[in-house]
Order: structure tokens, then sequence, then C-alpha cells
């Protein structure tokens, strides 16, 4: 246990979860930060197989969203448009960017993707952000952040870092898990009850990358706002696909068979209720202010 400030609006934030690690929240903003740290290992309790079996359909899709949206908002770009993806993990965004003819690098720390990288020609820079070898010259058009930002320590610096990189009139996006959403909210209520296996697995605990920050629409705007970005759009992005739920709670190894098929099938009888809840998942498109 030990203080924390938050970084949007410098409060004292208060203990809210005792899990595997303390989980703090704001009380003025409602930030909530966990005192965990990346494990430079890459040890930890997922199966990666399962993981792309329940994942890689509704990934897809989704990325296939964020680039409609991206480019109506680059509509008057008449060159190529390029960019950076920080935290490529499986190179999924960038071979999405491959077939509508986006140009993008990426940058990932992990060596296990490096296969499917060079079997799909995808150009990805081995290391942690910032670094020289994708530094550009005139500047991205945008930077994109999947499922990565909310795993970030030091947000202050990655910021400052990010204003450098993205051209004047350039896009951030960030697209990530919010602590609105229905399922974050269903398992604080459970960790009422002291059941906390499933913030433990919200926060991704086990794993080697655990989550730092969960946000919400108003304290992500308003930390970017003090960096001088101007939120353009966001919008919902689905966060299951219910075709593969059992493969995807089947990648936490934790997890038995016979406990992926109790939860797959609880899942399934509550989509109608999920579908029309508010968004556990959304993007953001963000703009450097001049």
């Amino acid at each position: 246990m030990k203080d924390i400030t938050c970084i949007v609006c410098g409060n004292q934030q208060k203990i809210r979860h005792k899990l595997k690690f303390y989980v703090y929240k704001c009380p003025t903003c409602h930030l909530q930060t966990s005192d965990a740290s990346f494990d430079l290992s890459f040890k930890s309790s997922l199966r990666e197989d399962n993981r792309e079996a329940g994942l890689k359909k509704l990934r897809f899709a989704n990325f296939e969203l964020i680039q409609k949206k991206l480019i109506q908002i680059l509509n008057n770009r008449k060159k190529q448009i390029v960019g950076l993806e920080i935290g490529s993990g499986n190179g999924w965004w960038l071979k999405v960017c491959q077939e509508n003819q986006i140009d993008c690098i990426g940058i990932e720390p992990e060596d296990s993707f490096r296969k499917y990288y060079q079997e799909n020609n995808l150009n990805v820079v081995a290391g942690f952000y910032p670094n020289e070898a994708t530094k550009s010259l005139d500047g991205y058009d945008f930077i994109i952040f999947n499922d990565v930002f909310e795993h970030i320590s030091d947000l202050d610096s990655l910021i400052l870092n990010l204003k450098k990189d993205i051209k004047p009139n350039g896009i951030l996006i960030i697209n990530l898990p919010i602590s609105t959403g229905f399922f974050y909210k269903i398992a604080e209520f459970l960790g009422i009850f002291g059941i906390k296996s499933f913030l433990n697995r919200l926060w991704q605990f086990d794993f080697h990358s655990p989550h730092i920050n969960y946000f919400n629409d108003d304290n992500l705007t308003n930390l970017l706002k003090k960096y001088n970005f101007k939120l353009l759009d966001s919008m919902r992005l689905e966060s299951l696909d219910f075709s593969s739920i059992k493969e995807r709670i089947m990648a936490d190894k934790k997890n038995s068979r016979l406990k992926a098929s109790i939860f797959s099938l609880g899942i399934q009888l509550l989509k109608p209720f999920i579908l029309n809840s508010k968004p556990d998942i959304k993007v953001f498109y963000f703009c450097q202010n001049p």
C-alpha cells in the first residue's frame, strides 16, 4: 500500500479494492489506479492460442471500424496516411492496415509474435516506446494504442513524447476498456461480497502486463486536455464475440474447461442485456490544439 496521486486532477487517491494488488480511486474524477507493475519476464497465466481463438474475429472487426472513422477524420489528406502503433502485440492492427493500404509501423517489446510479423511482412520495431527506430522527421498522421494505454505507468513522459511524434494536425487514437462498462460494474458488485476473481481478471493482475489505470470518458478526456489534446470523437467497440466466449475464458490458464463452459453459458443467457448496456470498450480520437 502506498500514496498515489491522481494523474488527472492531482488529488490523493483512496483504496478502492484490495486485490492481488491494491487499486485506488480518485474521489473527484474517479480514475482508478493500481500499484501493479510490468513484469519484464513476460511470463503469465495466459494461453496465447486460446486468446487468439477468442479474440481474433472480434479485434479484426473493431479495427475495421476504427480505421473507417480515422479515414473519415483525415478525409482532406491527399497523400498516403502514415501511422505508428505502440504495443503491436499479435500484429492484427497492422495486418488490417496492410489490407486497407494504410502505412503503419509498430513497436513491441515482446518477441513471441515475431514469426507472424515476418510471415505477413509487417514492420515492427523490437523494444519500448519512445525509440529512435520509430522517429519520423515529418511526424505521424496518427498514433494508436490498442489495449495498451491503460498498461503504461509513466503517462506524463509518454504523452510528452507523443506530442513530438504526432503531426500538429495528427490524430491520437486510444482504444481501451473503461470503468463505467457493464462487466466492470458487475465485477465491482461481486467484489463487495468478497468475490475478487473477476476484478483480478479485468485488471489482468495474473498477466505480465497488468492494468495500471482504468479510465472513464471524462477523466481520459481531461488527462489529454492537460497536454493540449482535444477530443474529436469517440465510439463504442464490442467487447465480446459471442461465438468464441469459451475460448476467450480459456485464455487464462487458471480457468478449467468446466468453468469456461459454465461462464460461457451464463454470458450467452445475458446476451440481450449486454448488447444494450453501457460499453466496456471505447475508442477515442484526439488531435493537438494549434
